[in-house]
């Protein structure tokens, strides 16, 4: 549907004042729902979070590489001192004693360190990398999920403050007809033309319009309050009914671009993968390990012995080994099976997942395209309906002139044009609402289908520099 341009000029004065009704702007042009879009873009902390926990779940990638021909390497120091004080004495044949005394003091240093390269893990460490790499690509579909949920609720937002913007004019413009009538009225009453109760039907008119138009503001301040929460700014004058992306033809169209776009679906698809790369890798578990184990391991002893003279000894033991290394699980009182039925049962549920998020995005799609195409019809209707009610009152207002109407006639009348012009912009509304939730539905609703002026953010920039960081090492 084309942009609908604003016809009556009371109207953009209206949404101007009431734009400055919370606080003031130095904007002088129309913020159009690309730019209110935009800011939500690049100012929303729900898709600033949801790039955080992208960036976080990047790591798990980096983690499943640590056994991809990566050694551990693993040094221990040890430093400490020995001490030996003995006395000994021994009685002699003759009588006699002999009394000895030694002491021994020894400083221990040692050094070790360890490399263990695992050659084969039972296929665990592909199957990791498989998991990581299926679990970035579930995130970053749930990141363009809180994108669209998060631009969609700016989109009504901004959808809401027109609807009341354009309320709070129709009604300012009905209280603004009821005053004529009274003033009419009034005058018909001086002249013993009318009645003093046909006075209080159209003062009683006048006070129900200006009741409205406080609701009406109050609404209005609510749906402003709403678009600073999603946008980051309270909205200045905006466009009535802006153009969104063109929609598709048919609904099986729809169905089937959803199938493929739908952040949903493709995160459940991206679960399902790393769910039976899990299963891999727990059973992965059972098998044998096979490593090549090295270990150097240096100690130096330093020795004094205090007797019948001091002595004092270095010793200095080198020791290096390299093992291949074969480790079989035998048994492990049935944990590691447990682990692998448990992660069956996981998988098993992640596939019902995929098929609940498939009929859960048609479910939207369908019933987007359904609310849509009344909504459509309704506009049509509206604009009859308007027709009709406006013709009525030039033809009723004639007929109050000549006498051949009464005042609550008359008043009636002034109340169906309000009702048509409130149902057709309530018509608009729907169809861009409704046009929204269809895009959404069918994964479209982002900065790139939108083009929106925003420098997008790029899922494989914090990954492709975690994995160039040099065998993994970095804090930021």
């Amino acid at each position: 549907m084309p942009p609908m341009a604003i016809s009556t000029p009371s109207f953009k004065a209206l949404v101007l004042t009431a734009g400055l009704l919370a606080v003031s702007s130095t904007h002088t042009h129309a913020q159009t729902l690309s730019e209110a879009l935009a800011a939500t873009y690049e100012t929303n902390p729900n898709i600033a979070a949801a790039l955080d926990q992208l960036r976080a779940t990047d790591e798990q990638l980096a983690q499943a590489y640590q056994y991809w021909w990566r050694p551990e390497i693993t040094s221990t120091l040890e430093y400490g001192k020995e001490w030996i004080d003995t006395s000994t004495n021994i009685a002699t044949d003759s009588g006699g004693d002999t009394i000895t005394d030694f002491q021994q003091e020894t400083d221990l240093k040692q050094a070790e360190i360890t490399t263990t390269l695992y050659l084969w893990r039972g296929g665990q460490t592909t199957a990791a990398i498989d998991n990581a790499m299926a679990t970035i690509n579930a995130q970053r579909a749930l990141f363009d999920n809180t994108v669209q949920s998060t631009l969609k609720t700016a989109a009504q937002a901004y959808a809401n403050v027109v609807l009341q913007a354009v309320s709070l004019n129709l009604a300012h413009e009905h209280e603004t007809n009821m005053l004529g009538v009274e003033k009419t009225v009034n005058d018909l009453l001086i002249a013993r033309q009318a009645t003093t109760i046909d006075l209080a039907q159209v003062t009683l008119s006048v006070i129900e319009a200006q009741s409205s138009r406080a609701d009406t503001l109050g609404e209005l301040q609510a749906a402003r309050s709403n678009f600073n929460a999603s946008v980051g700014s309270y909205p200045t004058e905006l466009q009535q009914w802006p153009s969104l992306p063109a929609l598709p033809e048919t609904l099986e169209e729809a169905i089937e671009i959803a199938r493929r776009d739908n952040p949903s679906i493709i995160a459940a698809k991206a679960e399902v993968l790393a769910n039976e790369a899990a299963v891999r890798e727990d059973e992965g578990v059972l098998l044998p390990t096979i490593s090549i184990v090295g270990d150097y391991t240096l100690e130096i002893e330093s020795t004094s012995y205090t007797h019948s003279s001091n002595i004092a000894e270095h010793d200095r033991i080198g020791t290096g080994s390299i093992l291949l290394e074969v480790s079989i699980p035998f048994y492990t009182g049935g944990y590691n099976y447990s682990i692998a039925r448990e992660a069956k049962r996981t998988l098993a549920q992640s596939r019902n997942k995929l098929i609940a998020a498939d009929r859960t995005a048609v479910d939207a799609v369908t019933g987007a395209w359904q609310r849509l195409d009344a909504a459509e019809h309704r506009i049509e209707i509206g604009f009859a309906q308007w027709a009709a009610a406006a013709d009525a009152l030039a033809g009723q207002e004639k007929q109050f002139d000549q006498g051949l109407l009464t005042v609550k006639d008359l008043i009636e009348a002034h109340g169906d044009v309000v009702t048509a012009r409130q149902a057709l912009q309530q018509a608009y509304y729907d169809v861009f609402v409704q046009s929204v939730d269809l895009l959404e539905a069918m994964g479209h609703f982002n900065a790139l289908t939108l083009e929106l002026d925003v420098a997008l953010h790029d899922p494989t920039a914090n990954l492709n520099a975690i994995m160039d960081l040099p065998l993994g090492i970095g804090l930021d």
